[in-house]
């Protein structure tokens, strides 16, 4: 079958399925007004009927506690007589029909009428008679006493709903009253007689006025959720009916629909490495560019994320524009953009390409009414015949490396001279790998103190790489790339091991905090252990009592992760071991979860007290504002990255249990631990020595 019989085809079977529920829905909503409007007028009569016979049923409630519990002790005592002329008389009390006639004229001011009526009229009522309604009502409860009668009838222009049921003598009181009082008509009642007809009456208007509002609001709601679906109905048709665009055209809409970055809408890595993998397999050279913009993380930090976000989906918009309909674009995290560059016939033509991605970065942003200027490092490879999509990125990623070791805002070729950056990044994973298997990773220790007291109060574990040749590895270098080959996880194990091993030598009023990557949780390996096993096998092998182990944990690692971590971090609670969010406000907390985390502690992150130190009156209230939070949650609140007096006395100032930073102590090797102690004035160490203090760990011993 040809493409266009298939688009035929589909066409009339949208048709065939839309057009009937259409005229269905408009059927359903017609047949509503119809049947809606009755049966809501229906129940608001029903309802003031029920609503009648209750007030009935009350008021001979009322009427018999007050014949039995008052009007037969009158008569008992004889202290009060029950009369008709109760109100001029100084020991009357009223008659129980009397009692029911004031309660009426109470009623009467509610828009509601109340009638005892009877054949047998005492004198003072001997005016009142019996209507046509009120007859009929007396003829039928001498058949069926439990009836209820009822009429609509139009009175003084208005509808009224009128409710009759008997009125029977239901109490030896009431009966012994009419027999024997003198203004009774007769004198021969028998308990449960009929003796009167027992009237409610309201007016229905306002009921039926009411129910034909409700009737509208919900005809009106419906037909508007039905002229919905209708739209909806009718677009979904108008669209599945359109022709299908030309081949080309169709697969790169549909992997756009399915594979996109959700920021920014450009195409995923996944779906950019295919069709990239496509065009180098035609006829043409591709160039692929690596573009980062610089100091991306100076507009994140200062201006927050919100602005950060905007700022990259306006590059992403202006690098649209650059590539139009010829290049393929995609984003492939943080700053990060890559584009590849078709029809390339010569070098210069990427250059140049290269060239006006730095030019397009460079003009100024429009940023949440500011005007930003910052710039962008292009890194340039250009594929051959033997090279792949992913060795072709990593060009690019090396090229780029070198524009931003050269002076960033340019453009740079790759070379094969910059392999040997890609053969350091793989002797470095050799040496990630060897100093892991042979323990050669050093732990330093930096000082942790009250702010009140400045004294010293525990250490903050930082890990260290050597090189081989007598030089440390910035953790900056080798991390990322620790994480990348999947050796972050055991890492970290030892670190909390070695940690609490050091920690163990320690007098006893000193902490240790270790610092937790995102795949140390939710691990479910039979070979290897879970988070809670590896701290509570450190515990018990080192002796360290829980309550001196602290374990910080990213802002940015919860927010991902918040169901797999939450319960980890609740079972390491559960072992006393106390737990910090570390470099608290640079992610995008969910405030809403955040009282759910079992946190003691938040550590102020080390860029706030420089972004204080350059603009003090835009950062202080947020500051004030984390230090509430934390009051708050009632958490300890440390701030890291004080290096100078000033921002010493300002985070005291703001309520800090503790502070760390250069001004009181740098990372500190092993071997120095127990002359900073000694400085420290710790509580006695009889029972430590230097040996202790510096050897942790067999494998750090070696090392240091």
């Amino acid at each position: 079958m040809s493409s266009r019989s298939s688009a035929t085809f589909n066409v009339s079977t949208i048709w065939h399925v839309v057009l009937p529920v259409v005229l269905l829905i408009v059927g359903t909503v017609g047949g509503l007004m119809l049947y809606l409007p009755g049966a809501l007028r229906s129940a608001a009569l029903e309802s003031t009927l029920q609503s009648n016979v209750e007030v009935a049923d009350q008021i001979k409630i009322i009427r018999g506690y007050y014949t039995t519990r008052v009007v037969a002790k009158a008569l008992v005592t004889g202290a009060m007589q029950p009369s008709i002329d109760h109100e001029a008389e100084a020991t009357g009390i009223p008659l129980p029909a009397t009692f029911v006639k004031d309660i009426s004229d109470l009623l009467s001011e509610r828009d509601l009428q109340l009638a005892l009526i009877s054949p047998y009229p005492w004198p003072h009522r001997s005016e009142r008679r019996m209507d046509n309604f009120q007859e009929v009502a007396w003829k039928a409860f001498q058949t069926d006493p439990d009836a209820v009668f009822a009429r609509e009838e139009i009175i003084n222009g208005q509808r009224v709903m009128r409710v009759a049921v008997a009125d029977r003598m239901t109490a030896p009181a009431c009966v012994s009253c009419h027999n024997n009082h003198p203004d009774s008509v007769r004198r021969d009642w028998q308990l449960n007689d009929v003796r009167a007809v027992m009237e409610v009456s309201k007016v229905v208007e306002p009921y039926l006025a009411g129910a034909e509002l409700r009737s509208r609001y919900i005809i009106s709601a419906v037909a508007t959720v039905a002229a919905l679906l209708i739209a909806v109905l009718l677009g979904i048709g108008l669209l599945v009916s359109r022709r299908t665009k030309e081949k080309n055209d169709a697969v790169r809409h549909l992997q756009y629909l399915a594979h996109h970055d959700a920021m920014t809408g450009l195409l995923s890595r996944s779906s950019f490495s295919e069709l990239v993998s496509q065009e180098m397999g035609g006829r043409t050279a591709v160039a692929i560019h690596f573009v980062d913009l610089d100091r991306f993380k100076d507009i994140n930090d200062c201006m927050g994320h919100d602005t950060g976000d905007e700022l990259i989906k306006q590059t992403a918009e202006r690098l649209k524009e650059l590539c139009g309909e010829h290049h393929l674009l995609t984003r492939f995290g943080g700053d990060e953009f890559v584009i590849a560059q078709t029809n390339v016939a010569a070098p210069q033509d990427a250059l140049v390409f290269g060239q006006a991605i730095v030019k397009g970065l460079a003009q100024p942003f429009t940023l949440s009414g500011h005007t930003i200027n910052i710039s962008a490092s292009v890194g340039t490879g250009i594929a051959d015949r033997q090279v792949t999509v992913d060795e072709l990125v990593k060009r690019a990623d090396i090229a780029l490396y070198r524009a931003k070791t050269v002076g960033r805002n340019c453009n740079v070729l790759f070379t094969p001279d910059m392999q040997q950056v890609l053969t350091r990044r793989r002797r470095l994973e050799t040496r990630i790998w060897e100093a892991l298997h042979a323990q050669e990773f050093i732990l330093f220790f930096q000082p942790i103190l009250s702010a009140r007291t400045k004294q010293l109060e525990g250490f903050e574990a930082l890990i260290r790489l050597p090189d081989g040749f007598g030089e440390m590895i910035s953790p900056g270098e080798f991390i990322p790339i620790a994480e990348e080959i999947g050796a972050i996880s055991r890492i970290g194990d030892w670190v909390i091991r070695s940690a609490c091993r050091f920690a163990a030598t320690w007098p006893e009023h000193l902490t240790v905090s270790v610092n937790l990557s995102a795949a140390q949780f939710g691990r479910n390996f039979e070979a290897d252990q879970g988070l809670v096993d590896v701290v509570l096998q450190a515990l018990k092998d080192s002796g360290l009592d829980p309550h001196r182990l602290e374990l910080e944990i990213t802002e940015s690692l919860v927010m991902e992760r918040t169901d797999v971590v939450l319960s980890e971090l609740k079972a390491l609670r559960d072992l006393g071991v106390s737990i910090a969010m570390d470099d608290f406000g640079t992610g995008y907390s969910n405030l809403s979860s955040l009282w759910q985390l079992p946190f003691t502690k938040l550590k102020i992150d080390q860029s706030f007290a420089k972004s204080w130190r350059e603009n003090a009156a835009t950062v202080h209230p947020i500051l004030d504002t984390i230090a509430s939070l934390s009051r708050s949650l009632g958490v300890n609140l440390t701030a890291e990255g004080v290096e100078t007096q000033e921002e010493d006395d300002l985070f005291t100032g703001l309520g800090c249990d503790q502070l760390q930073g250069y001004l009181f102590g740098r990372p500190l090797p092993p071997a120095d631990m127990a002359a900073f102690l000694i400085s420290h004035r710790t509580p006695s160490l009889e029972a430590t020595t230097f040996e202790d203090w510096s050897s942790g760990s067999t494998g750090a011993t070696k090392t240091a």
